[in-house]
């Protein structure tokens, strides 16, 4: 089991990774001995991020890109194409979100939810395929949300951008499984990530209902996210795909 979650300098993509979910993905791949090439939009973030995972050792690249542009996901991909001769898995975590009642919500705002948290998979995905298939047991991890899988308030087109992630992830999964490439999405709970601490600063957030929903009685660090994601992976989880995999605290049992 143990040889099975070794990455041996094998290159992984993840977006959204200077923080949050994505940082803790990245730093738990490297960890397993993976080169984690971080993608963000804010090249400060991504710095300081490269020069902690550094400090400790490890091998990490950065490139900045907003993976919800057609055209910074292709010059990604060229450039990840040109120093990598494979890449091992692409973790999709870039998103964002924001509260908006359905009938108050402009077609500007659906469109650039839609373009962060969908359109940026289907970009990586279709543009990183060619080269995780040259790779050995190669795999996609696109995190989506437990709200794609159950509905929430005010949140339609976070709600719809997430359910679009987990059933795309289901229908890759059957056009790549035969040629090897496995595509599973996690869905995290409520999860302390930066942005969400803004949210708790800012009171948009009532930890105490957010407690009762949760039968750990408490929401997710980071970490907890990014190592199911490291495991997925990995070649421990060699015969997972077409997964969702909840990580919510026992959000959504009941």
């Amino acid at each position: 089991m143990l040889a099975k979650l070794k990455m041996d300098g094998q290159a992984v993509v993840v977006t959204g990774g200077g923080a949050g979910i994505g940082k803790a993905a990245a730093a738990a791949l490297c960890e397993m001995g993976a080169i984690s090439i971080i993608v963000g939009r804010t090249e400060k973030t991504l710095q300081d991020t490269q020069a902690e995972f550094q400090a400790k050792g490890w091998k990490c690249e950065i490139f900045v890109a907003d993976v919800s542009k057609e055209a910074d996901v292709g010059r990604l991909a060229a450039w990840v194409g040109s120093a990598f001769p494979e890449v091992k898995a692409v973790v999709n975590n870039a998103g964002n979100n924001f509260s908006s009642a359905l009938h108050e919500l402009p077609t500007e705002r659906w469109r650039e939810l839609m373009a962060t948290n969908l359109d940026s998979v289907y970009f990586m995905c279709r543009d990183f395929i060619p080269l995780l298939l040259k790779a050995s047991k190669p795999s996609i991890v696109n995190v989506a949300s437990t709200f794609g899988v159950i509905g929430n308030a005010k949140m339609p087109v976070y709600c719809a951008t997430k359910g679009g992630v987990v059933n795309l992830t289901r229908q890759m999964a059957i056009d790549y499984g035969p040629q090897g490439l496995r595509v599973n999405s996690v869905c995290p709970g409520s999860t302390l990530s930066p942005r969400y601490k803004g949210y708790l600063d800012k009171g948009l957030v009532n930890m105490d209902a957010v407690k009762a929903r949760i039968m750990l009685g408490r929401p997710a660090d980071c970490d907890e996210i990014g190592d199911v994601i490291a495991f997925l992976v990995s070649d421990a989880a060699s015969f997972v795909t077409g997964a969702t995999m909840v990580v919510d605290g026992g959000q959504t049992i009941h």
